[in-house]
């Protein structure tokens, strides 16, 4: 062999063992030279290395710094996972049959986990990116999404939005001190074992049941609602008609809703293409939410809507059922707050009010309450008058204190000068 064929296998071996385990209780235990105690992604790092999905280079360090390939994001998964092996296969043409992560890649394929270019190819040496590996963590571990607009840099119109979300809410991640998530910066080694790592002890924390939790109930309401809303609102942007996006509604609703009450929903004009047409969720279930599973295909979930620019305030009934393994919206219910509203206490309003503001980026938020006064308003139904306390709030973050009044019958909050 001459010495350009020996170089290029001794390559090759450096790169597939440098996400496989050795096999051996010494490898399970080792010290990467490059990975001290005080490494911030070390318990991420030995944790993987322990149950044998990882190990290091044969010079003993790991290499924190360099850019995981997609084809090691797929092997990782594929261990994680336990995946069985796929009976169906799609063809890459960068992908072989004889390719040492071919395996893998098909399963994570298969398990609509990972997918490849519009051009046919998988990419398996390219460096996968931060949406691209919230997309593929979020799918795999059934990630929920209970927060929106999590960071700046993933707009409601980025197609990884969901899954950037998904992964801030469930902790897998918080994004960087300036509230961006980074979204096409590639991921390192040390900064991928830290996710695969979040994302293993959220599903481990999981309870072990097949009912719906509050958690994946509060995930459909956001996600489903998403996904309605973008093909509307897409529609609406490109002139669409709603025959244009039905086959796409359909894979986030049901047949019957879909040709029926959503129709009402759709406004085909652009007077303000991105105003939600639905009701948009944020906050609330925190302090009004109700579930219920009278059957292993159907979920009911009952919530409020608080008053904001564009929603006067209500109550929201959603049905979802179950078809074809996937929970689809079924028929949605609102109801306009009047003489029967929210009647929120004082605690609850704190609650609302310190997540609102954490979530804009204020630290060390204490809300305190100042005042309550009586108010009235009209039924918007009736025109009977009812009353309702609005409380008063200090909010005093590193921003400084702000001063706002909070309807307890709504939610509505405003700034008071």
């Amino acid at each position: 062999m001459n010495k350009i064929s020996r170089i290029f296998v001794w390559t090759v071996l450096l790169v597939m063992l440098s996400f496989v385990s050795f096999g051996s209780a010494q490898a399970a235990t080792q010290e990467f030279q490059d990975v001290s105690k005080n490494h911030s992604n070390y318990e991420a790092i030995h944790y993987l290395q322990d149950r044998g999905f990882i190990g290091g280079y044969p010079d003993g360090t790991f290499r924190p710094q360099d850019m995981i390939s997609r084809k090691h994001v797929a092997k990782l998964l594929d261990q994680a996972l336990k995946l069985p092996q796929a009976t169906t296969t799609v063809t890459y043409d960068d992908v072989p049959k004889n390719h040492p992560y071919y395996s893998s890649i098909m399963k994570l394929t298969a398990a609509g986990i990972f997918s490849g270019g519009m051009d046919g190819y998988f990419n398996p040496e390219a460096p996968i990116t931060r949406i691209q590996m919230a997309k593929v963590l979020d799918i795999a571990f059934d990630l929920y999404m209970t927060k929106q607009n999590a960071f700046y840099d993933v707009y409601v119109e980025h197609w990884g939005y969901t899954h950037a979300n998904a992964l801030k809410a469930s902790g897998v991640a918080s994004g960087y001190s300036d509230g961006e998530f980074r979204p096409n910066e590639p991921v390192t080694r040390a900064h991928y074992a830290q996710f695969l790592y979040a994302a293993i002890k959220v599903k481990e924390a999981r309870p072990a049941t097949d009912q719906v939790t509050k958690g994946k109930a509060w995930d459909l309401v956001n996600r489903r609602t998403f996904e309605l809303e973008k093909a509307m609102r897409d529609a609406r942007m490109y002139q669409w008609r709603y025959s244009d996006i039905e086959s796409t509604l359909r894979m986030s609703a049901t047949k019957a809703f879909v040709d029926g009450d959503l129709k009402g929903y759709f406004n085909p004009k652009c007077e303000d293409c991105y105003a939600n047409v639905l009701p948009y969720i944020t906050n609330e279930p925190l302090v009004r939410f109700e579930f219920a599973q009278p059957d292993s295909n159907t979920l009911n979930v009952n919530t409020v809507e608080f008053q904001n620019g564009y929603s006067v305030g209500g109550y929201v009934a959603y049905q979802f059922k179950k078809q074809d393994n996937k929970w689809k919206m079924n028929s949605l219910q609102y109801t306009k707050v009047g003489t029967k509203n929210f009647q929120l206490t004082i605690n609850e309003a704190k609650k609302v009010l310190e997540a609102e503001y954490i979530s804009y980026g204020h630290k060390n938020l204490v809300a305190k309450h100042v005042t309550t006064t009586q108010q009235i308003e009209l039924d918007p139904v009736t025109d009977a008058k009812y009353t309702f306390d609005q409380y008063t709030f200090n909010l005093d973050s590193d921003y400084g204190r702000f001063k706002v009044k909070f309807n307890s019958s709504d939610g509505f909050t405003s700034f008071v000068n």
